[in-house]
């Protein structure tokens, strides 16, 4: 099942007892930005449960953008793209983990390369899944589920891995950016949108082709946006800059603006300007969420129930059609009928569900 294939094949643990209140606790989430993202409730878990405990944090320098600013968070450590066994990090970020003589570490990624960065901390309680080898890396296991769990749940399984209840309603990820990054995205779009329409944003990027809805869907999306009397823009992420510029100019008048070549702190404060952001899987699906911003989110191969933890309640609409073949969980695929069967007008009839959801939450705040 998928709660299995997530957190590997290691044998069941008993539940352990309950452990004792840490003084300094790091939550390792280690790659992947959506998944950092997804991370967050855990770091509000923590804090809500143990208030006077200092938390930090590790990922590679992207996923750690998602921790910069968090309150619980004290110290954010990012790490490089690489590293080997005999030196899984630079010399000073080990001596750093080392020295903060941590309590326990719950390490979410359970890569050989995280779980070796969880042991050198030499942390007494450390908590990792249960997968053959790195295993024997931590003192506590997180049990393999068989039903299908959201990623949120799926982290929040290490609170119970130490004897600690999840709780029943865990809070949303929420990105918590500055005030001049608020303040620059704002300007960023109105510089580019300067009408007064709803700002659309359209993600049409992902680096997996079984992930991206078909770019002439986007494009006929945008003009149909654009005669409905909204403000829709292009998002493009690293590498996707051409694939947003073919998109772009199927806009009437010219062309689309594009948002592109931001460092991530600053695209996500771009997409805090939005009104209602559309994205294929991926990153986008989650930072839109964690920032406040409806989201249209478009889903092929995966699970929804697993990421796409998001509720309609706060304008967020899920597109996903259940056909035989999915979820599948490609990267590829030469047929893509999943993502195929929705269409422009189903698009658009969520955007106008979502903004309708955003201005009722307006009137009453």
């Amino acid at each position: 099942m998928i709660g299995a294939a997530l957190f590997g094949d290691g044998a069941v643990d008993a539940a352990p007892p309950p452990v004792g209140a840490p003084r300094r606790v790091l939550v390792s989430r280690l790659r992947r930005i959506g998944d950092a993202i997804l991370s967050l409730p855990l770091l509000d878990a923590l804090h809500e449960r143990f208030p006077d405990a200092a938390i930090d944090y590790l990922a590679e320098a992207g996923p750690a953008q998602a921790a910069i600013g968090h309150p619980a968070v004290t110290t954010v450590h990012a790490a490089p793209a690489r590293g080997g066994w005999l030196m899984p990090a630079p010399w000073p970020l080990l001596r750093a983990l080392r020295g903060a003589n941590y309590d326990w570490v719950i390490d979410l990624y359970g890569n050989p390369r995280s779980a070796l960065l969880a042991a050198w901390t030499g942390a007494p309680i450390r908590v990792g899944p249960s997968r053959r080898g790195r295993r024997h890396f931590y003192t506590h296991h997180v049990a393999r589920v068989d039903q299908p769990l959201s990623a949120v749940a799926h982290h929040l399984l290490a609170l119970r891995a130490l004897g600690i209840a999840e709780g029943e309603s865990p809070v949303a990820p929420r990105i918590h950016l500055s005030r001049r990054e608020l303040t620059e995205g704002q300007e960023l779009l109105a510089e580019r949108t300067p009408g007064k329409g709803p700002r659309v944003g359209l993600h049409v990027g992902n680096r997996w082709s079984a992930k991206r809805w078909p770019e002439e869907r986007f494009a006929a999306l945008l003009r149909l946006l654009s005669r409905s009397g909204m403000e829709p823009l292009i998002l493009a992420g690293p590498g996707e800059e051409e694939l947003a510029r073919r998109v772009a100019i199927a806009a009437p008048a010219g062309g689309a603006p594009i948002v592109a070549g931001l460092s991530l702190r600053h695209y996500w404060g771009a997409v805090a300007a939005l009104d209602v952001l559309v994205t294929n899987d991926g990153s986008p699906l989650h930072s839109g969420p964690a920032l406040g911003v409806p989201t249209v989110g478009i889903l092929g191969p995966t699970v929804p129930e697993i990421w796409f933890p998001y509720d309609a309640r706060d304008g967020h609409q899920l597109l996903c059609k259940e056909i035989w073949c999915r979820p599948c969980h490609r990267h590829e695929c030469a047929r893509l009928d999943c993502l195929d069967w929705i269409s422009v007008a189903e698009v658009k009839r969520a955007v106008e569900r979502a903004l309708t959801v955003r201005e009722r939450r307006r009137a009453s705040a």
